[in-house]
């Protein structure tokens, strides 16, 4: 009996793969990002990036759908399946919103933040290889979870920095400079909340399932 249920998908692995795809998104996203002025070859790519992940998503739906038994409630793989899809089509709208808004120049803030993501979507990876055997990898799974959060609370004070600098009334700016600029800011917030979402979602299925 155990050898039956033994065969098929390993689920694990397809999580992996998801998070993989989001983690090459955002390295994309960094090489863009290495310069003073932002690669627009790089931005290119990561449209191809987020269509490979939509793909792994249909077929992970299709896997989980055609299912006799799943290691973890199918509701629960296929709202981590898609809290991974919402990372990487999020790190893609930093792309739309760079190509959209004619963004060339690199600066500070946006670099932080991109250096964020990246972190983020490292510190995910490692949580996804380890998420396996979640039952006696809970500290570590743990561990990692806590510096996610502390990498988005991070981005959460650099947001609010820069839209206070932003809004400094002392300051004359470019009214179009600054609709760029919040624009970009609140997707590359929103890219890291994408992250803090993933990390959240294993956690609950750790305590559903232990």
């Amino acid at each position: 009996m155990s050898s039956f249920f033994s065969k098929g998908p390993d689920y694990f692995s397809l999580f992996e793969k998801g998070i993989e795809i989001s983690s090459r998104a955002a390295q994309t996203l960094k090489r863009a990002f290495a310069g003073d002025q932002i690669d627009e070859e790089e931005i290119k790519q990561l449209k191809a990036i987020e269509h490979d992940g939509d793909k792994h998503v249909h077929e992970c739906a299709k896997l989980i759908s055609d299912a006799f038994i799943t290691p973890i409630e199918r509701p629960d793989m296929m709202n981590l399946i898609a809290a991974i899809e919402a990372l990487t089509d999020s790190i893609d709208d930093v792309g739309n919103q760079v190509y959209m808004m004619h963004i060339t120049e690199k600066e500070e803030v946006a670099g932080n933040f991109v250096d964020l993501i990246s972190s983020a979507c490292t510190e995910l990876c490692s949580m996804m290889r380890v998420f396996k055997h979640f039952k006696k990898n809970q500290t570590d799974i743990h561990e990692i979870s806590i510096r996610v959060n502390h990498i988005e609370e991070e981005g959460d004070t650099l947001f609010i920095s820069a839209m206070r600098s932003m809004y400094d009334p002392a300051q004359t700016q470019d009214p179009i400079d600054v609709m760029r600029r919040q624009s970009l800011y609140q997707t590359l917030e929103d890219s890291l909340d994408c992250c803090e979402d993933v990390a959240d979602i294993m956690a609950h299925i750790i305590i559903a399932n232990t």
